[in-house]
């Protein structure tokens, strides 16, 4: 059982599939760091393309802030289901790859526990994974949770605002 775990968070079914893994694999009193990083540039769609004047209020801060606060609340929100112990939460800007194995290196996790796809799979096919990046630059023990969307229990889902996008 891991002390210090942190679980990068994006809203997707695959990352609360991570949460709950990161939970089973917590020690009773352990620290779960949950990072949410928003790209500089937000993908300019969300199931369809935005047009521009959304894609600018999309990339705004104040909408920026307002979806960090929103993920990790959904986040914490799932997790507090599952785990007792201490949560801890991060909202950070730019490359999540790099920015996830930075705040592991700065907090002194265990492990990473992450999803294999989020909710940017279309840049993920071109420039490959997050989870594929944070496992080879990360200084820590990296568990990819791979999953199937169709296989995952109904809670885990049902208070996903991502889901059906």
């Amino acid at each position: 059982m891991f002390t210090s775990l942190l679980v990068p968070v994006d809203g997707s079914v695959h990352a609360l599939k991570a949460l709950s893994i990161a939970a089973q694999l917590a020690a009773p009193k352990a620290t779960l760091h949950l990072l949410y990083v928003r790209e500089l540039l937000p993908h300019l769609h969300h199931g369809s393309l935005l047009s521009l004047q959304e894609a600018i209020a999309a990339s705004s801060p104040e909408n920026a802030e307002t979806q960090i606060r929103e993920v990790l609340e959904q986040s914490q929100a799932h997790l507090r289901r599952r785990f007792d112990g201490r949560i801890e939460t991060h909202g950070r800007h730019g490359d999540p790859a790099r920015v996830i194995a930075h705040e592991a290196d700065v907090l002194g996790v265990q492990v990473i526990v992450i999803g294999s796809r989020g909710l940017s799979d279309w840049s993920g096919m071109i420039m490959g994974s997050v989870s594929h990046k944070v496992s080879h630059i990360a200084s820590c023990m990296v568990i990819s949770v791979h999953d199937d969307e169709d296989a995952a229990l109904p809670d885990e889902i049902d208070d996903n605002p991502y889901q059906g996008l």
